[in-house]
């Protein structure tokens, strides 16, 4: 892994969205990244729908469980007031000063701690409500984590949990096999790839009720985004690294992506799935 010049880890597919990545260059690609997925229709439907399938009320205790830029955890915080709290919590100390920035100048009473999923920073039975958006997907451990979830829950409290399924992603226009290659590559750098679909055996290992409406939403990326992410880039030069595509092939791919971005009609998508999970009362 190459660092820069403050000696942090660069942005690649395998440090994206850890802890130690903080070097300027890795922070601005990972703001842009969220920013970007904040901004789509898609995911502000789904949500919503979860905000309001979990009451988010006044007065709550709510923890925003990798907050990033702190998006959600202001949200939160609007919903609760000043009767209650809205923390976000996030090991990434890059991120968390981008989170307390944009919260100090929007006036919000969110706050931001230190802390793991798999080690979050709260008494047992402390907490309303517990948001985890796209989160466990970075973490080699999610049962733990889920298991941390259910632990500062109060009875009664929510678990919103909002994750992707990688092995759903599409993209048009270029070779299937190979599209399929690249995409067990970027797969390969992901702690969790698929933490949708394992998230109701966990949530149920670890005591926790699980909403039958389950809520999805397609990540859809525009062509302009598609054109400026070098995510796809980064993840056909793994699958050449890996050995599942040849160079030739990569370059073959990436011209049609490009191809497909300036005629207008490039198209990639990945799913998003939300769970509502309940702490009971016994």
């Amino acid at each position: 892994m190459s660092t820069d010049e403050d000696g942090g880890p660069t942005f690649t597919l395998s440090s994206a969205f850890r802890p130690g990545t903080t070097a300027d260059d890795a922070v601005a690609r990972m703001v842009a990244v969220l920013d970007t997925q904040d901004a789509a229709p898609s995911i502000e439907r789904l949500r919503a729908w979860m905000l309001a399938a979990g009451d988010v009320r006044r007065g709550e205790v709510c923890v925003d469980l990798g907050s990033g830029t702190g998006t959600m955890t202001r949200r939160l915080a609007s919903l609760t007031g000043h009767d209650g709290r809205a923390v976000g919590v996030e090991p990434n100390g890059a991120l968390r000063e981008v989170a307390r920035a944009r919260a100090e100048a929007v006036g919000s009473i969110a706050e931001f701690e230190d802390g793991l999923a798999t080690a979050i920073p709260f008494d047992d039975g402390s907490v309303d409500v517990v948001w985890c958006e796209r989160v466990l997907q970075h973490v080699p451990e999610p049962e733990v984590a889920v298991a941390e979830i259910a632990r500062v829950l109060r009875p009664g409290g929510r678990a919103l949990l909002v994750d992707s399924d990688h092995d759903t992603r599409v993209q048009s226009d270029i070779d299937p096999d190979v599209g399929h290659a690249i995409k067990r590559a970027f797969m390969g750098q992901v702690a969790n790839p698929m933490a949708a679909r394992h998230l109701p055996r966990q949530a149920q290992a670890a005591g926790l009720l699980i909403d039958p409406d389950v809520g999805s939403s397609a990540l859809v990326f525009t062509p302009e985004q598609i054109g400026d992410s070098d995510l796809f880039r980064l993840a056909a030069d793994q699958a050449v690294a890996d050995g599942l595509v040849t160079p030739e092939q990569a370059d073959a791919a990436l011209r049609a992506t490009q191809e497909s971005v300036r005629a207008g009609w490039a198209f990639a998508a990945v799913t998003v799935f939300g769970f509502v999970c309940r702490k009971d009362w016994d």
